[in-house]
């Protein structure tokens, strides 16, 4: 994925999260989050571990399914047009 397509992708999800709540919130909750996580995932580290590998797994499996019913079906041509010159 391109940075183009990190920052539109992060952008939107921005404005998704600020049209429910407000700004205020999302510091506070993001400030209590950066303090909180790294902790929680010391403590339980292997059993996050496993749950983000299970995930990871599934996600994987559905791509391929997906790849393989949807996207490998769509016809990639490349474009063979005059130079400008």
């Amino acid at each position: 994925m391109s940075v183009a397509n990190k920052a539109v992708a992060s952008l939107w999800a921005a404005a998704i999260i600020g049209s429910w709540c407000n700004f205020l919130t999302v510091i506070y909750i993001g400030f209590v989050a950066a303090h909180t996580l790294p902790i929680l995932y010391e403590r339980y580290e292997d059993q996050v571990d496993a749950f983000v590998y299970k995930v990871l797994d599934q996600l994987q499996h559905n791509y391929r399914k997906l790849d393989a019913r949807v996207l490998s079906r769509i016809p990639t041509h490349k474009f063979r047009g005059k130079k400008a010159d």
